[in-house]
């Protein structure tokens, strides 16, 4: 059942009492699954570790902000009639809650394979259980060490929060999607910090928790840690959207900071020295050695056969010419000239690039 903290976020009183009936529902509809019901439901993500946001609705009232992700836990992850009453249950929770619920199905020996994610350090250090036999996740306990996440994890999520910005910086051109624009920064604000963290050995599953080791550590951007308590606020309470100007100042800030954050994650993930995005760009070796050259090629080739194109270079995993390409794109002026020869096609303004990046991203990600 719920796992408790002394950080942990207490929901108002109409949420906690939707919640508990909602997972009443999710006992009840998978309980009747018969043999196909699974062995474990595990809430993650915020609600999992009790501190998902609280909005508040047109009325005034308090609301739900976040997903629900779930990892639902069987032998038979590709079960038909599992994954058909898996997708019944999100799309019927989801309209009842309001909010996004979304479930992962997955065999227990996956988490043998991941104890050096920052996926399975938050889960097994902090979650809701809501189905199955108690403690599930116990066993995994002594392998949630924060010193054992990978450095890659901090480029991954530095990265996915650094794409989040590119898309910001495009919507702000056009000056739409302001909210979600608003959305991404604050996310970025948190991954700032979140990052430095993580190749520390620092990085904990609580947000306030690492607000606190943030302000405790040496060598941190005193920038870094007022932006992650912001990032911190909004993910407890969401605020409303700030206006163009607001949020375009921002976008400056963030954007610099991010590179900084990046390139010394890059430099410590890598051994290299990387001063500035050129650096980075332009690096000749593997920005993922630790894939296979030649499946590397062999990948560029399905993708030119399936998907028309492929991303430079080719000796490295896709991924690395995305990051590359991100950091030509959140330069000032953005080097679209360099974005392209990374991408493979012509990219004149942002709008095409964001299309073009989206598109390789959803592959890669």
């Amino acid at each position: 059942m719920p796992t408790a903290h002394s950080t942990a976020v207490p929901l108002p009183d109409s949420l906690n009492a939707a919640l508990q009936a909602h997972f009443e529902r999710t006992r009840d509809f998978f309980s009747k699954l018969g043999t196909a019901s699974p062995e474990a439901i595990i809430l993650g993500g915020g609600y999992g570790r009790g501190e998902g946001g609280i909005a508040t609705d047109a009325q005034g009232a308090p609301a739900f902000f976040n997903d629900l992700d779930y990892f639902i836990f069987t032998s038979k992850p590709n079960d038909p009639s599992l994954n058909e009453a898996v997708h019944r249950w999100e799309r019927d929770e989801s309209a009842i809650l309001g909010i996004d619920v979304e479930g992962k199905c997955l065999p227990q020996s996956d988490l043998d394979a991941t104890p050096g994610s920052m996926m399975f350090y938050d889960l097994v250090s902090a979650h809701t259980q809501v189905m199955g036999r108690e403690h599930y996740l116990e066993p995994y306990l002594p392998l949630a060490q924060a010193d054992q996440i990978a450095t890659i994890e901090a480029t991954r999520l530095l990265w996915n929060r650094g794409s989040g910005l590119f898309f910001a910086k495009a919507d702000l051109a056009a000056g739409k999607n302001l909210s979600i624009v608003h959305r991404n920064q604050a996310k970025a604000k948190l991954a700032l910090g979140d990052a430095l963290l993580t190749i520390r050995g620092k990085y904990r599953p609580y947000v306030r928790e690492r607000q606190q080791q943030l302000q405790s550590e040496v060598g941190i951007d005193p920038r870094i840690i007022a932006l992650h308590q912001e990032g911190t606020a909004f993910k407890l309470k969401p605020t409303s959207t700030p206006h163009l100007e607001e949020l375009q100042t921002t976008q400056g800030l963030l954007t610099e900071i991010w590179r900084a954050c990046f390139l010394e994650v890059e430099s410590k993930r890598l051994g290299q020295t990387f001063h500035k995005p050129t650096d980075y760009t332009q690096y000749r070796g593997q920005l993922f050695p630790e894939t296979n050259m030649g499946r590397n090629l062999l990948l560029a080739l399905r993708d030119q056969l399936k998907r028309g194109g492929h991303l430079a270079p080719s000796y490295d995993y896709p991924r690395g010419a995305l990051q590359r390409a991100l950091l030509s794109l959140l330069s000032e002026p953005t080097d679209f000239h360099a974005a392209s020869k990374f991408m493979r096609i012509s990219l004149k303004d942002l709008s095409t690039a964001a299309q073009q990046y989206t598109r390789w991203w959803s592959f890669y990600s």
